[in-house]
């Protein structure tokens, strides 16, 4: 049966699920932006109730700020004393010798960047986050490929023509040369930060999701001991059930090694 879980973190609260099992290596569940340790459509409940039952100790957290934690929030750059904190009340309070750490989105890019220092062994990384900036907005790649599909239909040219879209600044967004991946300073820190973890790495990308394309733009950087799978027909937080399956089964698939 999962427990509810209080960690402190410094001086503050954070609140935690620990779903128990009698295994002895446990996996450490980190949402990304101000997602709850529910995850998005609760897709981290059923992973953890998954892992749990292939007896694997499991621990979800709010981190500062977010859900039902105390303090302000200060971002996935801010989170390493969160990680660290989560990381050790699973050894304690599970019995974990050995730590896999899950991440989606800017919780992917905390534990590639924290995850070492906090004790983890294995990272599985979920369309991990690779722009800079503390907030997820909306980013370059994105916004160009929404601007050649609005481009591409005929209502959009209509209201070019009655002058209600500005088809210059649209098709320069279009044809600007994007920044390469490798020149972001977030991105550089996460291929120095994966490079040099020493346990294994699986990275988990879905096909329809542009975060996850521009993070694929930094895999010819890393090193073999990261591995990739890719999920057709899947968003950045696997709304469809049949790309949750496939991601939990992915999930599944690394850990049995």
């Amino acid at each position: 049966m999962m427990r509810p879980l209080v960690i402190r973190c410094e001086s503050t609260a954070l609140a935690a699920a620990l779903h128990p099992a009698r295994g002895a290596h446990g996996t450490l569940i980190v949402s990304g932006g101000v997602q709850t340790r529910a995850g998005p459509h609760r897709l981290f409940t059923r992973l953890a109730e998954a892992l749990a039952a292939r007896g694997m100790p499991t621990l979800r957290f709010d981190r500062r700020g977010v859900g039902d934690s105390e303090g302000g929030d200060a971002g996935f750059l801010g989170s390493e004393a969160d990680i660290a904190a989560a990381a050790a009340a699973l050894r304690r309070e599970g019995g974990a010798d050995g730590t896999t750490g899950i991440g989606l989105c800017d919780g992917a890019a905390a534990l590639a960047l924290f995850g070492a220092g906090a004790g983890i062994d294995r990272l599985v990384l979920i369309n991990p986050w690779s722009f800079d900036g503390a907030v997820a907005e909306m980013p370059a790649a994105a916004q160009r490929e929404r601007t050649a599909r609005r481009l591409r239909s005929p209502g959009a040219w209509l209201r070019v023509l009655t002058g209600q879209v500005d088809i210059v600044g649209a098709l320069r967004s279009v044809f600007a040369r994007p920044e390469p991946a490798t020149e972001q300073k977030l991105a550089a820190r996460l291929v120095a930060a994966l490079n040099a973890f020493q346990g294994p790495v699986f990275v988990v990308l879905s096909r329809s999701d542009a975060t996850a394309r521009a993070f694929g733009e930094l895999l010819p950087h890393l090193g073999a001991h990261v591995r990739t799978r890719w999920i057709e027909n899947a968003d950045h937080t696997f709304t469809r059930p049949e790309a949750q399956e496939a991601l939990l089964a992915a999930i599944g698939d690394f850990l049995k090694d």
